[in-house]
């Protein structure tokens, strides 16, 4: 990547109930129909006044700076930014002068960040406009021409992700997308738009490279343009000549004034940095940062696990939120803060495991089932304390290997495997509640015991 500049300018949705200046419901995808969630404001109607900027939204701006170290600016105010295009009704977009500046992200130096309003959503096939993403809240991230890799702009993609999942400021459901600005040997640059995922961003940019250096050494010049990058090929296309910053005739909203930044920030409790807690937290596990990751990308479900972790142990903890609960959390495709099982169900689940109170089976069947019903913690009193032991365990390996003749012969000939299945049944008779190293001893007892 000799010679290569590499910038981005990523655009993410921030997680706000109304809209950046109206009361319309913000979460576009789950709207029932097109243009279900609009009103004169938001779809540009003529006389419409904006409301006063979402607070929630200049908020998140704050808190992202806050997280790589960025200076708040006091004196933002918003622009409106003229262009034309269908899904702009108005003909200009609103959009703020920096709300702070500076700062960094692996190594990749921030210019700023602002926050603006969402287009609608244009259907090159129909030409019909849907207007519930107009007025939607983003967060314009925008880096300085530091990334010195396809890989490296993958990694800041992701990095960035995280940090907005685990602030819950981020529509996950949305994604992010970026614009990639790509020049080579000091000409001018090509900027490739909306490409929508971290592996989709390091391929557009490897593609972009490679082929403004092969004209390069056809001794072609590269024209400031804009380019889309097309998935199903991985390769880019120019879509129009590079508008200038004068093209868009930027001037301050008259219908808005400045925002306090100040204020604003003096009224946000601080907070740890996630990428502080998910240094500390893998620490406190004992795992690296990058498998602990998983359990802070959503705030409810990290403070959950800290709760846990303080009563049964950073290892228990650890296991059975990665093995069993956010598997569960994502068969369902639920947060954990909408889940049925609350922190202190689950802080007692794991304390009971490490106790060894219950079984790894049990304690799984009695997560599923408060998931799917509630009642976790009626549940676990009712089960703790009922690993069967003694008689009955004995009981459970020896019918395992009086009803399972053909197991039985594997393991006499020597495929350790089968052993497996028998005490899988041995299990199943136990109903999960018996300890899995103590059925397997007796398993293996009862096969001694029948040769």
């Amino acid at each position: 990547m000799t010679g290569a500049r590499i910038g981005l300018e990523v655009h993410a949705y921030v997680a706000t109930r109304a809209k950046l200046f109206c009361p319309c419901d913000a979460d576009f995808l789950r709207a029932p129909r097109a243009n279900a969630n609009v009103c004169p404001t938001c779809v540009g109607e003529p006389g419409a006044k904006p409301m006063a900027p979402n607070r929630a939204a200049i908020e998140a701006a704050i808190a992202l700076g806050r997280v790589f170290g960025s200076r708040e600016r006091p004196d933002a105010t918003f622009l409106r930014k003229h262009y034309f295009y269908p899904d702009l009704a108005s003909n200009y977009q609103r959009t703020s002068t920096p709300i702070v500046e500076g700062g960094s992200l692996l190594g990749v130096r921030l210019r700023e960040i602002h926050v603006e309003e969402d287009p609608g959503a244009y259907d090159l096939a129909t030409g019909l406009v849907d207007y519930n993403r107009s007025g939607a809240p983003l967060l314009e991230i925008v880096t300085e021409p530091d990334v010195a890799s396809p890989a490296q702009a993958r990694a800041f993609l992701e990095e960035l992700r995280f940090v907005l999942s685990a602030l819950d400021l981020g529509r996950t459901a949305a994604g992010v997308k970026a614009d990639c600005n790509v020049s080579v040997a000091g000409g001018e640059r090509a900027e490739v738009k909306n490409v929508n995922s971290p592996r989709n961003v390091e391929r557009a940019v490897a593609y972009e490279v490679e082929r403004q250096l092969e004209a390069v050494a056809r001794g072609e010049k590269q024209a400031r343009e804009t380019r889309q990058f097309d998935e199903a090929t991985g390769r880019t296309s120019r879509l129009r000549a590079k508008e200038s910053e004068a093209d868009y005739r930027y001037f301050a909203d008259p219908d808005l004034g400045p925002i306090d930044v100040a204020a604003l920030s003096r009224a946000l409790a601080p907070a740890e940095s996630p990428l502080a807690r998910r240094a500390r937290l893998a620490e406190a596990a004992g795992v690296p940062e990058v498998e602990v990751a998983p359990i802070l990308e959503e705030r409810a479900l990290a403070d959950a696990f800290e709760g846990a972790a303080a009563r049964a142990g950073w290892r228990p903890a650890y296991d059975f939120f990665i093995r069993d609960l956010r598997a569960e959390l994502g068969f369902r495709g639920i947060p954990f803060a909408a889940a049925r099982v609350t922190a202190e169900d689950a802080a007692a689940l794991v304390e009971a495991l490490a106790a060894r109170r219950v079984t790894p089976q049990v304690a799984t069947r009695l997560l599923r089932e408060g998931l799917d019903r509630g009642g976790l913690a009626a549940a676990l009193a009712a089960e703790a304390g009922a690993i069967v032991v003694g008689d009955a365990l004995a009981e459970a390996a020896r019918a395992a290997v009086r009803d399972n003749p053909k197991a039985v012969a594997d393991v006499r000939a020597g495929r350790a495997a089968a052993v497996n299945f028998l005490v899988g049944q041995a299990m199943r008779a136990l109903k999960g509640r018996g300890d899995p190293g103590a059925v397997r001893a007796a398993v293996e007892r009862a096969l001694e015991d029948a040769s």
